[in-house]
């Protein structure tokens, strides 16, 4: 899911809640699932759909703000 699209999609408050996972292929970046109220997952990505990973969860956690969220879940 693009990020312009969940911001979007955040606004109507679907987003029922969002995961920060460990990248598979590294042990260092992170990336966010998004999960909406039909229980559905999408990964957030960038406007050439690759997925959003970064190592600093700051830098996540002001991404999940800007889509409607409060809250998240760090799965290790």
């Amino acid at each position: 899911m693009k990020l312009n699209e969940a911001i979007e999609m955040g606004k109507t408050g679907c987003w029922r809640d969002a995961q920060v996972r460990l990248t598979p292929g590294s042990r260092s970046k992170w990336f966010v699932m998004l999960h909406d109220t039909r229980y559905k997952t999408y990964v957030l990505a960038d406007d050439e759909d690759r997925p959003i990973a970064d190592e600093d969860l700051n830098t996540l956690s002001r991404l999940i703000q800007t889509i409607g969220l409060k809250e998240f879940t760090v799965c290790l």
